[in-house]
């Protein structure tokens, strides 16, 4: 009985310190030719895989500082294809153009990163100010499409393009890299022009995949064209060019593997497409606090507390801690005590692996 709880407890310990959504966060103080900066690392783990977001500053005055490849990193990790480094860019996933022509998640630090779970969901919430209003670039998984990722990028007044990066080969001829729009088929652009206007498509949808390097692997986008004015590719970026008065863009990314793109390409645009457009339409990205989460999770910790107690912990304080939540919950729920309670359950674990 006694290594049927162990089991049982490790499983439990386990489940905990590999929950998502979490943040990890991690510094690290660097001399560049005697000038302290400071490296920050995000890294937000979402559903089946996780976000990557870095950043290095002056350590004195915050201010970003780019000097070197990879000072600023705004990537995401979902789907790459083994041993390849095929899928969307780790490293330059997301870019967001204001009217004045500049890059914005990059002029200012975030001012803060949350996440959220709510049923099915799990979102990622990125705050940034890089003048004097708030731009907010929401990323969110649902746990019934684990091939899906959802993006909201919102800058009311501000937006002029949103660019998604895919990758699809290192060192390989760009010039065999393709995409597909609806109305046909396009290589990527190399030389000059560097870059192919296309009107805006009669579908919903973008393919991308290497024919020389990666053919049967590749990634799908799919995206609202309310707000869309036209679609540039540029290398391996889709920019999507957005109307004068749009003050958000929402789109999806997937991917598709061992198929060729000729098979996949029907499919997408005439089953695909629609569905996840509508899917994307109806999705709310101001969700309220659920109270069955809130209670369910409640009583989870409440039992982690008397098991933790019964093998000789120390629990008062986590008691406290706990009705102080709940109260707070009451009166005004929120995500942000959601959370709390996230990081009470945890800490219990830490403390019975500590006795253990």
């Amino acid at each position: 009985m006694q290594k049927l709880i162990l089991t049982v407890l490790a499983g439990w310990c386990a489940t905990l310190l590999h929950a998502t959504p979490s943040i990890e966060k991690k510094e690290e103080q660097l001399d560049r030719k005697g000038t302290a900066v400071l490296l920050t690392h995000y890294t937000v783990n979402l559903g089946n895989g996780k976000i990557n977001y870095r950043t290095v500053t002056n350590l004195h005055d915050n201010k970003p500082i780019q000097q070197e490849w990879g000072d600023f990193r705004f990537g995401i990790e979902y789907w790459r294809n083994p041993n390849t480094p095929g899928s969307w860019s780790p490293v330059g996933f997301l870019t967001v153009i204001g009217r004045d022509g500049k890059t914005l998640l990059d002029r200012k630090v975030a001012e803060k990163i949350d996440t959220v779970e709510n049923g099915n969901m799990e979102m990622a919430i990125f705050t940034f100010r890089p003048e004097n209003s708030v731009l907010n670039v929401k990323i969110a998984q649902f746990k019934d499409r684990p091939d899906w990722l959802f993006v909201k990028v919102i800058y009311p007044g501000q937006l002029y393009e949103v660019w998604a990066s895919p990758v699809h080969g290192y060192g390989k001829p760009e010039l065999e890299s393709q995409f597909a729009l609806k109305e046909g088929d396009g290589k990527k652009p190399c030389g000059k022009p560097d870059w192919i206007l296309t009107k805006t498509t009669g579908g919903n949808g973008v393919i991308n995949f290497n024919r020389y390097a990666y053919k049967e692997f590749g990634t799908f986008i799919v995206f609202e064209k309310e707000s869309l004015r036209q679609i540039r590719i540029h290398g391996d970026d889709i920019k999507f060019e957005l109307n004068p008065k749009s003050d958000s863009f929402s789109f999806a990314v997937s991917y598709f593997k061992d198929r060729n793109p000729e098979e996949v390409r029907p499919e997408f645009f005439n089953v695909t497409v629609p569905e996840v457009e509508n899917f994307l339409k109806s999705i709310d990205w101001n969700p309220a606090p659920d109270r069955k989460t809130f209670s369910k999770l409640a009583d989870e910790i409440r039992k982690n507390i008397s098991i933790l107690k019964r093998n000789g912990g120390h629990v008062a304080d986590y008691e406290k801690k706990m009705k102080e939540l709940e109260t707070d919950f009451s009166k005004a729920p929120s995500f942000e005590i959601l959370a709390a309670l996230r990081e009470l359950n945890t800490q219990i674990t830490k403390k019975y692996l500590e006795n253990l």
